[in-house]
């Protein structure tokens, strides 16, 4: 059920008391002290049947925000959305009528027809025009990759190779693809348009028709109006008529691992895109432990964790809710107890402390990034973004994946506690994942800020990896990922002890966080910076 029109009503929770019940029939023999029990009790409320998945715009994705802003007062954190502990988070379903939707170029009194694929979102605007200039890959990535320097984008079309260039770590490669777009945009892009190799024969070909399902997104993002079209090499020919070149000739240049030119371009874009939107609203889940320095009490840490999941879907097995339990009720249950170790040890920070559960994650991050754009309290303030995402209490805790510690100088705040607590502080085994910006962390390191995402860690090839590889192929986005999945207690009140660790030392800690000045994310401007 989408809703329109949020109603932040108090709904009745279905309370589940029967932990040890569950421990001992689901579990077997495992940590019951209290810690145990109430993280354990939080997800089995969050990852309830009841709860049916809490998708996103979903009565149930309310009923489970409800638990976590009671959870959030009795932990005695001041309320710190937009009304009372909730920020009303404005999104929007939107689907292209092909029939109403064109992309043209006009050269001279010649007009093509480009056989496109625009990828709208809900902000995206309904029409473009501009001159076109081809600008290689696309990317801006001072000190390793930079095909826009001096290039003037303001209202004009980039067009580029739907590559990458050798030679960029996995980090680089991944944050260049996920942040071109926008970045052209920044830059005074009002349009792009993408050119991807043309399928190999036999394979199907891709980009195809205009249309398909609808698209969720924020029903306002600022920094992604402009219209972003894909095609295939063999359709772009009308693109670099008149210019000289083709784009046989540019990619091969790229094949040879050659410089791309700079190439001001003859046709003029022309778009205009008929979206259909329908509204919906979900909140983010927001409370504030107020820092006790008079002056660091200014900035804020965001400690994040996403509490949507995929709701009802196709069965499988017979089981058609999607729970969740480890994805991610599991980091919303560290949050939680995180905020309640404040509590009850009576600690007071110097800085102070967002604790934040996001909406619209499985949907592409969505509740992270609103909160990024419409923080809650000055954006100047916000220092630092910790998240926990599906970091699976499935194994015993020996080490640590901290994605990021060597990108910022946060790193310094955690191997020491790693050390105190002889945790490991172990390197992906499968660098190429780049998790490190494939959670709502993401949302904060786009504005330039400082952040840090945590799993359970092992080494490659262990038994270990082996257990996570099988939740991984069998229980990732399925139904199974319920409370009947073995879980470690032990590992899981291991890791918010280490967990609460951390965020105290970050909180405390002297100077400002700040990216290494080597890191790919340096350059990228803080709120207020520019």
């Amino acid at each position: 059920m989408k809703t329109s029109r949020l109603t932040l009503r108090r709904t009745a929770t279905t309370v589940i008391f029967t932990c040890s019940v569950l421990i001992s029939a689901k579990l077997g023999a495992q940590d019951t002290s209290a810690a145990a029990l109430r993280w354990w009790h939080h997800v089995t409320v969050l990852a309830d049947d009841s709860m049916k998945g809490r998708r996103v715009g979903t009565e149930d994705y309310l009923k489970a925000a409800h638990y976590v802003a009671d959870q959030f007062a009795s932990a005695g954190l001041q309320p710190g959305g937009t009304d009372g502990y909730y920020q009303t988070v404005r999104l929007s379903e939107a689907h292209l009528v092909p029939d109403g939707s064109s992309v043209l170029l006009s050269h001279g009194a010649e007009i093509d027809t480009l056989h496109a694929a625009p990828a709208i979102k809900p902000s995206t605007v309904p029409e473009a025009h501009g001159q076109m200039v081809f600008v290689g890959y696309g990317l801006n990535l001072p000190g390793a990759h930079d095909d826009l320097a001096g290039v003037d984008l303001h209202g004009k079309v980039a067009v580029y190779l739907n590559r990458m260039p050798e030679g960029l770590n996995a980090t680089m490669f991944a944050h260049g693809r996920a942040s071109r777009w926008r970045e052209l945009q920044r830059l005074g892009a009002v349009a792009a348009i993408a050119i991807a190799d043309p399928p190999k024969e036999g394979t199907a070909r891709r980009p195809g028709r205009p249309g398909g399902r609808p698209v969720t997104g924020l029903a306002d993002d600022p920094a992604d109006r402009g219209i972003l079209v894909n095609i295939l090499g063999d359709s772009a020919g009308p693109i670099f008529a008149g210019s000289g070149h083709t784009y046989s000739e540019l990619a091969a240049l790229s094949d040879a691992h050659q410089t791309l030119p700079t190439i001001n371009l003859i046709p003029t874009f022309s778009a205009k895109l008929q979206i259909d939107r329908t509204p919906l609203e979900s909140p983010n889940v927001v409370g504030i432990l107020r820092g006790s320095d008079p002056v660091l009490s200014k900035q804020y840490v965001i400690v994040s964790a996403h509490l949507d999941h995929l709701g009802v879907g196709r069965p499988v097995n017979g089981d058609s809710i999607y729970n969740g339990a480890m994805d991610n009720a599991s980091g919303i249950a560290t949050l939680i107890e995180t905020a309640r170790e404040f509590h009850d040890r009576k600690v007071q920070p110097h800085r102070s402390i967002i604790f934040l559960a996001v909406t619209g994650e499985e949907e592409g991050e969505l509740g992270s990034a609103y909160f990024a754009l419409h923080p809650t309290v000055p954006a100047t303030g916000i220092v630092a973004d910790l998240n926990t995402d599906m970091y699976l209490p499935i194994i015993p805790l020996t080490g640590v994946f901290v994605y990021g510690w060597d990108e910022s100088d946060l790193g310094n705040d955690v191997l020491p506690v790693l050390k105190k607590l002889g945790l490991a502080n172990l390197p992906d085994p499968e660098p190429e994942q780049v998790r490190f910006i494939r959670s709502d962390q993401y949302s904060f390191i786009q504005r330039g800020i400082p952040a840090l995402a945590f799993k359970a860690g092992y080494t490659k090839d262990s038994p270990e990896m082996k257990v996570v590889s099988e939740w991984l192929a069998n229980r990732y986005h399925k139904p199974s990922d319920d409370l009947a999945q073995p879980v470690n207690l032990q590992t899981a009140v291991k890791f918010d002890s280490m967990y609460f660790d951390i965020v105290n030392a970050i909180a405390d800690r002297p100077t400002r966080p700040a990216w290494y000045k080597t890191s790919v994310f340096a350059t990228i401007p803080r709120p207020g910076s520019n």
